[in-house]
Order: C-alpha cells, then sequence, then structure tokens
C-alpha cells in the first residue's frame, strides 16, 4: 500500500475531526456542567477515537499516541469519575493544538514524535496518578489498549480504532451478517472460503481499511485472490465493498471477528466460494475531488458558454436557414446551460466551512486581550462559490480581530456603560440579489468619527474646515493606509493595515466594503460579494464604439433617454420615477478608454439609455449610447497599472469574440 497516495485525504479528514473537536471543546467551556455535557464529552471521545483509528491505519505513531493519551484523558470525565475543570479545558485546548502539528507532520512524511507532541504528552502523564488511565501511568504502547465504549441511541461514525470493534454501524440494506449454526462448527479441514465485506458509507480512506482486513484474513490462512483485485483498493472510485477468497481452517466466527476487528465494518458474510453472491443494495458514493479540477471545468465550461453564443449568432445572422441545424443548435445551447448550472452547484459549499474555523480563534484572541466575548454565526447554510469560500477567510480574521482589539471594551468598561460585561460579535452571511453579504458585527464602543477625523485632517486625507464623516468618507478614510487610531501598536492591530487589506482583497474579487458604525452602540462592516467569480450575468452597453459589461446584480432598470446628450457636465442629475439620482455619462468618464471609432471598423449607432443601478444602497444612473443585451460572460482578472483609475473590476471575451471590460459600480458612482 502506498501510504503517500492517502497522506492529503487523511489530513482533510482528520482537519474535519478536529474542527468538531474545537466545537465541542469551546460549547463545554460555555457551559462545562450543562445537559448537554454528556454529549459533547461524548463527541469528543469519539473525535479523538476516530483519529486514533485512522492514524494506525496509516502509521502515523505520534498522531496515534497522542490522540490515545487525550481519549485516555477524556475516560474519567466521561465514565463520570472526575469533574470537567477549567484546567483540563485548557489542557485539551492545548493538546488539539499539538494534534493538529502532528497530523501536518504526518501528512508531510515526518511521521516520528517531536518536541511539541513529546512536551504534551509529558502534561498529560504529569496528571495525577488517580485520575489517569492505565496507558497514562505507564508507557503509551503503538497498539493501543481496547477501551470501554458506550453506544449511544444514533448511529455513532467512525468509532473504530486498528483492533478495536466499530459500534453503532449503520445497517445498509440488508441485515449485519446472520450465520448458520452449524457455521460455528470447525470444519473436518481446509476450505475455500469467500469472506464478503462491504465497509460503512462514510469510512475514511477506503483502501487502507480494506488492507487491514486483507492483511487480518491473511494470517488466518492463504489468499487465493481478491475482487476488485488489490490494486483498484488504491483508486480514488473505491467504493468500500469487496470480496476476499482464502484457503482456511478458520470457522465462521473466527472468520467473522477477525474482519470487525478491522473496524469501520458496516456488513460481512462468510460463504463457501461457490455460493452465489448475497443481494446488495448500491451505498451513497461520494467522491473526493482535486479543487483544481472544479476549476478547470469552470474555465471549460465558461469557453464553452461563449462558443455557445457565437455558435447562436452565427445561425441567426445565416443568409439560409436551416431548420435542422437550429435544432441541434438549440439542443447543444440547451444542454450547455445544464452542464454549466451543475458544475456551478458542485462548486457551492455551505459558508459554515469557513465560519466554523473562527469561534476558535475568537476564544484565543479573547483570552489574550483580557475579554469576555460570545461569537455568534448566522446564516451558516448560505452556500457560495469556492473559490469564494477560499478568499474571504483572510478578511474575515482581520475583521475580527479589529473587533475584538478596537470595537469590544473590557468588562469593567462595559459594565460602567450600562452594558452586559460580555460582549457580542456576530458574524452573518445574507443573500442579497445575486450577491452574499458577509457581515462582521460587535455591539462594542463604535467609530469615534471625532478622532478619525482628526487624525484624516493631520494626514491630509480630507480638507481642514470638514466637520462630518459620511459612511463612505469613514471607510475611504479607515482604509488608508497607515491611519490607526489606537494609543499604541499591539500584536493584533495598531498599525492601520487591516481595513485596508480588507478592502482590497473585497474589491479584488469584484466586491464591495461597507461600514456602518454608532458610537457607543457598535459597528457592522460588510462585505458584498458576487456569488461567483468565474461566470456572470451582465448587461453589454456600449460607449464611445466600445462594449463594456455591467452586472446584472447591479442593474435596476434600463431606459431610453429622451433629452439630448451634448453639453452633459458633471455633476449632472436626473429624475427617474419621482427620484433624483446623480447622473454618470461614461462617454466623459470613460474617454481615456472609449474611442468614437470602433475596433471592428464598424458604426456603430447611437441610441441614449440610462441604466438605473444600485450599489450597496447607493443609486444612479448611467447613460451609455446603446444597450445591447443581457448574456453570461466569463470573468477574467485583470491587474490595472498604477495609477490607473479603480473603474474595471475585470475583463471578458463576448459571444462574438470582442474583448470588454467590466465596470465595478460602485467605483463610477
Amino acid at each position: 500500500m502506498d501510504a503517500a497516495r492517502y497522506a492529503a485525504l487523511f489530513q482533510s479528514e482528520a482537519r474535519e475531526h478536529l474542527g468538531e473537536l474545537d466545537a465541542a471543546l469551546l460549547a463545554l467551556e460555555q457551559a462545562p456542567h450543562g445537559s448537554d455535557a454528556p454529549t459533547l464529552i461524548a463527541t469528543l471521545f469519539r473525535g479523538m477515537h476516530t483519529i486514533k483509528g485512522m492514524a494506525a491505519a496509516m502509521g502515523y505513531t505520534a498522531v496515534e499516541r497522542l490522540s490515545h493519551a487525550l481519549e485516555s484523558r477524556c475516560e474519567p470525565v466521561r465514565a463520570g469519575s472526575e469533574r470537567l475543570t477549567p484546567e483540563m479545558l485548557t489542557l485539551l485546548f492545548d493538546g488539539t493544538d499539538a494534534m493538529r502539528v502532528a497530523i501536518d507532520a504526518a501528512a508531510l512524511g515526518r511521521t516520528e514524535t517531536n518536541a511539541t507532541v513529546d512536551a504534551m504528552l509529558a502534561r498529560l502523564r504529569a496528571r495525577r496518578m488517580s485520575d489517569l488511565s492505565a496507558a497514562e501511568t505507564g508507557t503509551l504502547s503503538a497498539s493501543p489498549p481496547a477501551v470501554r465504549l458506550t453506544p449511544t441511541p444514533t448511529p455513532i461514525r467512525g468509532l473504530a480504532a486498528l483492533g478495536t470493534p466499530a459500534l453503532g454501524t449503520p445497517a445498509l440494506g440488508t441485515p449485519i451478517v446472520g450465520v448458520p449454526a452449524v457455521a460455528s462448527d470447525s470444519p473436518a479441514g481446509p476450505l475455500d472460503r469467500r469472506v464478503d465485506v462491504r465497509l460503512v458509507v462514510d469510512c475514511p480512506l477506503k483502501g487502507v481499511r480494506a488492507m487491514l482486513v486483507h492483511a487480518r484474513l491473511a494470517a488466518l490462512g492463504t489468499i487465493r485472490g481478491t475482487v476488485p483485485p488489490l490494486e483498484k483498493w488504491q483508486d480514488d472510485r473505491f467504493d468500500g465493498v469487496f470480496s476476499i477468497v482464502l484457503h482456511t481452517a478458520a470457522t465462521v466466527d473466527a472468520l467473522t471477528a477477525a474482519v470487525r476487528a478491522a473496524g469501520e465494518i458496516a456488513q460481512v458474510r462468510v460463504r463457501d466460494d461457490d455460493a452465489p453472491p448475497p443481494a446488495t443494495t448500491p451505498p451513497v458514493r461520494t467522491v473526493r475531488l482535486d479543487a483544481r479540477r472544479l476549476d478547470s471545468l469552470l474555465e471549460l465550461v465558461g469557453e464553452l458558454v461563449i462558443t455557445r453564443d457565437r455558435l447562436v449568432r452565427a445561425i441567426e445572422t445565416a443568409p439560409s436557414r436551416d431548420r435542422a441545424t437550429e435544432s441541434a443548435a438549440r439542443d447543444a445551447a440547451r444542454l450547455i446551460g445544464v452542464l454549466q448550472e451543475e458544475i456551478l452547484q458542485a462548486r457551492l459549499l455551505p459558508v459554515s466551512t469557513v465560519f466554523d474555523r473562527f469561534p476558535r480563534v475568537v476564544r484565543d484572541v479573547a483570552r489574550d486581550v483580557g475579554k469576555s466575548v460570545t461569537l455568534v454565526t448566522e446564516g451558516r447554510d448560505i452556500e457560495i462559490d469556492r473559490s469564494l469560500l477560499d478568499a474571504i477567510g483572510d478578511p474575515v480574521l482581520h475583521l475580527l480581530r479589529n473587533a475584538l482589539d478596537h470595537g469590544i471594551e473590557d468588562a469593567e468598561t462595559r459594565r460602567l456603560a450600562g452594558k452586559s460585561p460580555t460582549g457580542t460579535l456576530v458574524l452573518r452571511a445574507l443573500r442579497d440579489r445575486a450577491a452574499i453579504l458577509i457581515q462582521v458585527q460587535d455591539d462594542g464602543r463604535g467609530i469615534d468619527q471625532r478622532r478619525v477625523l482628526q487624525k484624516a485632517k493631520a494626514m491630509g486625507l480630507v480638507a481642514i474646515d470638514q466637520g462630518v464623516l459620511s459612511d463612505d468618507q469613514l471607510l475611504q478614510v479607515l482604509a488608508h493606509p497607515g491611519l490607526s487610531t489606537a494609543a499604541e501598536v499591539t500584536a493584533l492591530s495598531g498599525r492601520g493595515v487591516g481595513v485596508d487589506i480588507v478592502n482590497t482583497r473585497v474589491r479584488a474579487l469584484g466586491g464591495q466594503l461597507e461600514v456602518r458604525s454608532e458610537l457607543g452602540r457598535g459597528t457592522t462592516f460588510t462585505m458584498r460579494l458576487p456569488v461567483s467569480l468565474a461566470i456572470l450575468r451582465a448587461l453589454i452597453v456600449d460607449v464611445g464604439g466600445m462594449p463594456f459589461a455591467l452586472p446584472v446584480a447591479n442593474v435596476l432598470e434600463a431606459l431610453e433617454y429622451p433629452a439630448p446628450v451634448d453639453g452633459l457636465q458633471p455633476p449632472a442629475t436626473v429624475t427617474v420615477r419621482d427620484e433624483t439620482l446623480s447622473l454618470v455619462v461614461l462617454h466623459s468618464r470613460f474617454a481615456d478608454a472609449a474611442a468614437d471609432t470602433p475596433i471592428d471598423g464598424r458604426a456603430v449607432p447611437v441610441e441614449p439609455h440610462l441604466v438605473v443601478v444600485d450599489a450597496g444602497g447607493r443609486r444612479g444612473a448611467l447613460l451609455v449610447d446603446r444597450v445591447s443585451g443581457q448574456q453570461d460572460i466569463i470573468v477574467k482578472p485583470m491587474d490595472l497599472v498604477r495609477g490607473a483609475a479603480p473603474w474595471f473590476s475585470g475583463a471578458t471575451v463576448l459571444g462574438d469574440g470582442q474583448p470588454a471590460l467590466i465596470v465595478d459600480i460602485a467605483s463610477v458612482l
């Protein structure tokens, strides 16, 4: 077995379990003796036990020893012989940190114990002898002894460690094997036996687990063959259903026990080799994919969308029309649309994938700064493109750290202000039309505009006589590199780069950052982001003979503009449905980008239209030369040269092959 093939999968699975451990520890820290405490402690025990079994299967000794020591440390609490104390919780938090280090090291091929693991094991051994299990008082062995497990009413995922039977495995289709009474009798001599095995559906590292079964049966006889072949067990598509034929004198009960001892077994059946195979229900299959393959698929389907539009346009403008060709083109266009939607759906993940990493961060930072804070997460089930999930982690982290250091006051200050001594920090995901909103809200002191304005004047960012900052101006000032109102520089903040980093990242994603603050009541930062970074629905307009793309998510309506265009100079306004809007003449704004002669040399008729747009609650009207229609576009990132106006968030290629710039609506208003 090539363990390196499974290293990344082991790391991914183990990190998921570590996230569950952190969540359970945080909940226990809030209510160590609450009604949910037994369930949370059982969750801790199961997570550590599962990691131990996975590490044993992979041969990662350091992870196995550490997880076993932590598991043993939890056993007295789970058995009720010891109370959960703050000191023990601190020990368990530190233990999960050490386990995280050991898991990452093991995935890189460093399977031996390191200083972090050794120090953690020493701390666990240093506990009072009466409170520790036998595994912690002596030397931790590579093959840990069986531990007493209490079954729960619901199926338990992944309880099996190496050498320990799995409990609570789910029933799949047919009952867990029932062996005839005569099958327990010892055979007269060696026989060819066929052992059919099905692993539990969510078993991690199925190929590794199957190899453990193979090794245990090989100790009881001679392996004649396997179905599928051994090399197929290392395939990513291996579903954990296999058969092993061996020549053995062992009883059916002995063979069954050997298979179950490997763990993660849902079903096992021993029969004579010439018996017909049992009817089985195909299990639900899931596949772990390299994210780069999804990125490549999305890029390819994006090119297909462009080709589809070009094909449809060519057929519509052809001098002669052929019904068969038109029908085939319509079918192809429909199938490409379905393919595009399926790939986009496959890339969607709930924001909880990112949100779940922050409760532990908030807890640690709050302890470092000496504040009591409760983190509330909302909208965890909202799904967004995985490329966005990868990108929003750092901006959210900066905003959370900023709120903990600058926003939320210490307990005494909050009491004097008539607030609860424990601050509340809300991390929220919302949908707003075709956009996703990620908000970080605190109930702290709010932003002192007086201090910010004073600092901005000293740095020359605003006029000396300016008396108040709007929310947009406040954000521009806060996002200026080097501006900070902190009295001193700390490890968390004070250098005036946090908001600048967030604003830059959000703009690079085609979104915008907003801030709302009330002195003494708190601050809310909102990141407004597109649902997907790759494919966008856009309104195509002409300005100066060149096409530009306006994101449909920001477009409210498009109207003909009958008034004369010549002579319009900023600032100008226009009234639409009794609402006065600022008017932006894109031909004047894009004077350097637009040309009176289009790039293909054809004359484009001027049919002035107003496009009413909205960006983060700010409305305006854009005057364009012509509206061409809507289409899906593939967003191509574009790096602006230094000093260029930030009016464009990217570029694309239209169905007719022309390049077009994507307008950043918030920048042009």
